[in-house]
């Protein structure tokens, strides 16, 4: 690891507090929060407000508006496809903004600030985008209150949004702690991205992005290139992290057992502590994490419920720092290859892999058994334990089935450690696990399986520049220099 890169790693505000989002999905009905119009500059006046634009010459049809206040975006009429709606710069406190507008794939609805980053909301505001085709672009709410269930919802029967080149930021704001739950972003409907955003410090309970699945509805949502921060945990009464703190869920136990197809990529997740368990929990199918970069973050991915998932391309980086971890498997089908685990520092849930025992008719938000997992292709460099198998509690009994562990490569600092410990005191029966093809470099406990270390240390190279770049590469583009490098603020 360059010492550049942890320094300008460090500097890197911390963005994460705790998330907390109960199962099930959230009451569909339209929010009834007062709209509060206009910049707070304390002069008393409405200083925007300039109405419809000109036309557009070369097409009729298109318009663009300014605006500066929710009244005034309200009142907008003629917002056709291919149009822009441009809200002047300044702070503006308690705005509530609904976006109901009908753009196309060819021609969307643009709702941006007159500057990128140049407009803030603070307080109890909140967007609820309600139409299709719309980007939201270059927007920041500052330490934001909670007035609801959620600060940037998609809401039910919209599609085809995106949020891009915004940022949430609550680095200033106090600890709340306990109490009710406020998620930053709730994605319903079909076909969304959020892109290009950054999520600071959350410091109240509630997930900082929640994936809302609905009844017979795929919402094959994106969420790429984005920046994640949370340093800090909300603890419970008996001192430990409290639950549902994920920087990111995909689904609930209600809906776990149906196919969402989401795509987690290219984000980064930096200190993203939260509950100290489940960095990302995917409790729904056929999701796809692939490209993103944690680097010294407590918990793990966490296939939580669901199954079909695929975990390709990863890099984990803990720099032994304490409950470090990397993915966690349960339930059925699920593909981890070509990841990188570097200096993770734990064991059982959060190992840098752990391939869970199972429930006996496991409830949906129990922990269903493993079968037709496949882990193949990845490389484990100096983890406290690369990998924990058949591992869970006295209720977890039914053992890993139909498991593929093959062409891994496994090292530890002298060969002295362990790479590989197995569990079967707890289960009714031995796991069927099959391993083929691997190179460990380090000690077995529970050798089960009859595994062999090799006696040199393979060459391995470390996932550090390639943190380093999809860091570089994440949160919005207007706090990226000229030469592609993050301006971390």
């Amino acid at each position: 690891m360059t010492r550049n890169f942890l320094f300008i790693l460090i500097l890197f505000p911390a963005l994460a507090l705790a998330s907390s989002c109960e199962d099930g999905i959230a009451d569909d009905g339209r929010d009834d929060t007062e709209i509060t119009d206009g910049p707070s500059d304390g002069d008393g006046d409405d200083d925007g407000g300039e109405g419809e634009d000109p036309v557009d010459e070369e097409d009729p049809n298109v318009n663009t508006f300014t605006v500066s206040s929710a009244s005034e975006l309200e009142a907008l009429a003629d917002v056709t496809p291919g149009s822009t709606v441009v809200w002047k710069d300044g702070e503006y406190d308690g705005v509530a903004l609904t976006l109901d507008y009908a753009g196309t794939e060819e021609a969307p609805v643009t709702f941006r600030a007159e500057t990128p980053g140049g407009v803030t909301f603070t307080g109890a505001s909140s967007l609820r985008i309600d139409g299709s085709h719309i980007i939201v672009d270059g927007f920041r709410w500052e330490n934001p209150e909670p007035s609801g269930e959620h600060l940037i919802r998609f809401y039910t029967g919209s599609s085809s949004c995106t949020l891009e080149n915004c940022e949430v930021d609550a680095s200033t704001a106090e600890m709340r702690g306990e109490g009710s739950t406020f998620k930053w972003v709730s994605l319903y409907g079909t076909g969304h991205t959020v892109t290009a955003c950054s999520f600071n410090e959350k410091k109240d309970m509630g997930a900082t992005m929640v994936v809302w699945l609905e009844d017979g509805i795929t919402p094959r949502h994106t969420i790429s290139y984005n920046r994640f921060t949370r340093t800090e945990t909300i603890y419970d009464s008996t001192g430990e992290p409290a639950n549902e703190q994920e920087t990111i869920r995909v689904g609930d136990s209600e809906h776990s057992m149906q196919q969402s197809g989401c795509i987690i990529e290219h984000n980064y997740f930096y200190r993203s502590n939260g509950e100290k368990q489940e960095i990302v929990s995917n409790k729904s199918c056929g999701n796809i994490y692939r490209g993103n970069a944690f680097f010294e973050s407590c918990g793990t991915l966490t296939l939580r419920q669901g199954n079909d998932c695929t975990v390709s391309g990863n890099f984990f980086y803990g720099n032994d720092i304490e409950s470090t971890g990397g993915v966690r498997i349960i339930g059925e089908g699920h593909l981890v290859e070509n990841n990188v685990f570097e200096k993770l520092n734990s064991v059982g849930y959060l190992s840098a892999l752990c391939i869970c025992a199972g429930q006996e008719h496991s409830s949906l938000s129990g922990y269903a058994p493993v079968k037709n997992a496949t882990v193949r292709s990845n490389v484990f460099i100096d983890c406290n334990l690369a990998m924990h198998l058949n591992y869970g509690s006295s209720s977890m009994t039914v053992p890993v089935e139909s498991t593929v562990i093959e062409n891994n490569i496994a090292v530890t600092p002298d060969g002295g450690g362990y790479v590989v410990r197995y569990e079967n005191d707890d289960t009714d029966g031995d796991a069927d696990i099959t391993f083929s093809g691997n190179t460990f470099y380090g000690r077995f406990r529970n050798n089960f399986f009859s595994l062999t270390s090799v006696r040199e240390r393979p060459s391995v190279d470390s996932c550090l520049d390639e943190i380093e770049a999809v860091a570089a590469a994440a949160g919005p583009q207007w706090q990226h220099s000229e030469d592609g490098k993050t301006l971390y603020r």
